[in-house]
């Protein structure tokens, strides 16, 4: 079996990127180009690519070009396309191109082009040798490049390495001596991430294009993040002859980016800790004051009663903790309930259903939770044994809820009904739950609902109040 010499298959290498390459999409666009498209016309990639290509061509040579790409889109075409054009200078004079263009596969096609403006206009002499000096400067490119070069032998069994630039010594730690005759696949080690893996094995079986990003070992065993890019070169027969690997290590780029989405999770945590998700992914694409009406919520104030007087009794270290802890068992208990926490005020506790996401049982959540609350608080006692006891109070009606402010968000509710929970709450009683007749009205089904009677209600005057006293025997639980 005969083998292809290094040398050889750098040749088809160069003759794969003589001056200038391209890759373009069959709508007519280019996908990429390489730096030397800056240097020998003056565009910059991002205007080459901004606009259909066939624009830079001289307008004499469009029908030509135009016949040679409809040739490039033929789909049994197997060869390269060959022709030349005139191809526009960003100073507004036109250079001749040489093109060797591949057959569109899977939407794309490979280009390569030489700038032969000497050839038309001045002679076949002075041709020669500028590409002979352009053929010894890519050389020299290519093996001053900071990238990893490697091309394979696909004529040959397992695809051995023919050829390894410095640059990839340098990153691997393999000298070329260690490496050639070998398949590239001793850089993966006997682990690494299997997806790019078989995303490799595959183009390579169908002779395209691929870029993965696979986790490679070097020669000490210390990892590296390395982000190949294959290439097939094919023969004037459409024969496959090469793979060219561009190899570049991506490790920094890799971590920072490890980094910054652990970060983004921390902070996605931090603001669902503040705000209801449904408001949170609204306030990511939304700028300005954000509110909702909402018609039907039930909403639950709780306080502890004589806390201002009977604080003193705890270090202060220690009646924080002990607020942690009671508010912290509300806020299990707001998670079973599906009950969204509104806020803390000092000693008290604000929570509501039937927002941000409207539910039917509103009411019975709240209900719910409170007489949860009345079982938990049970289990704290102030310093002197005594134990510390809840005032809760719960209305139902319509509210506006929203975030307003520019910094420390939080989500808030503003209406009567927000204010008639609070009366609730401050006109009750120690260890009772009160409740308006409208609540109750909604409750009366499900719990055990004990008339107070009228009260007099701080700027409301004279309410119908109920106490709620539990549910009933035989209903069906509560989101328990």
């Amino acid at each position: 079996m005969a083998h292809c010499s290094a040398d050889t298959a750098l040749q088809a290498f160069f003759d794969l990127a003589v001056d200038l390459m391209v890759v373009r999409h069959a709508d007519g666009y280019w996908c990429d180009c390489n730096g030397l498209w800056v240097q020998s016309l003056g565009w910059t990639v991002e205007e080459l690519r901004s606009r259909p290509w066939l624009d830079f061509i001289h307008p004499d040579d469009l029908e030509a070009t135009t016949l040679a790409e409809q040739r490039c889109h033929h789909p049994d075409r197997q060869t390269a396309v060959e022709y030349k054009c005139r191809f526009r200078h960003k100073n507004g004079s036109y250079r001749w191109l040489s093109w060797r263009a591949m057959p569109y596969q899977e939407g794309s096609s490979v280009a390569i082009a030489q700038d032969v403006t000497e050839t038309q206009w001045y002679g076949h002499g002075a041709y020669r040798s500028g590409v002979q000096a352009a053929v010894h400067l890519r050389d020299q490119a290519i093996a001053a490049s900071r990238l990893g070069i490697v091309i394979a032998d696909a004529r040959l069994p397992d695809m051995p390495l023919i050829y390894v630039n410095p640059a990839f010594e340098q990153m691997t730690g393999y000298s070329a001596t260690d490496v050639l005759g070998l398949n590239c696949r001793f850089l993966q080690g006997p682990q690494g991430d299997q997806a790019p893996r078989q995303e490799l094995r595959a183009a390579i079986r169908e002779q395209r294009h691929c870029t993965v990003t696979l986790l490679n070992f070097r020669k000490d065993g210390t990892p590296f993040w390395n982000e190949l890019t294959i290439s097939p070169v094919f023969d004037d027969g459409g024969n496959l002859t090469h793979f060219v690997g561009i190899q570049g290590d991506v490790t920094a780029r890799i971590r920072s980016e490890k980094a910054l989405l652990v970060e983004k999770n921390k902070s996605e945590r931090l603001l669902l800790n503040i705000l209801p998700r449904p408001i949170a992914e609204q306030l990511k694409t939304f700028q300005g004051t954000l509110a909702q009406q909402f018609e039907n919520v039930t909403i639950l104030f709780a306080d502890l009663v004589e806390f201002s007087p009977r604080a003193p009794q705890f270090k202060p270290l220690e009646l924080i903790s002990t607020l942690n802890q009671i508010f912290s068992e509300f806020d299990r208990l707001a998670e079973v309930h599906q009950i969204e926490k509104i806020k803390t005020i000092g000693d008290a506790y604000m929570a509501a259903a039937g927002l941000p996401l409207v539910s039917e049982d509103h009411g019975e959540a709240i209900a719910a939770m409170a007489l949860d609350m009345q079982t938990v608080i049970e289990h704290f006692h102030w310093p002197d044994g005594s134990p510390i006891q809840l005032r809760i109070g719960i209305h139902t009606g319509s509210v506006v809820a929203g975030v307003i402010g520019i910094k420390k968000f939080s989500y808030d509710l503003w209406g009567d009904t927000v204010n008639v929970a609070a009366r609730m709450e401050s006109h009750g009683e120690a260890g009772k739950i009160q409740i308006t007749a409208t609540t109750a009205a909604v409750l009366c089904d499900r719990f055990h609902c004990e008339r107070r009677g009228l009260q007099k209600i701080k700027g409301k005057g004279m309410m119908e109040t109920y106490w709620l006293l539990g549910e009933k025997r035989g209903s069906s639980k509560i989101r328990r």
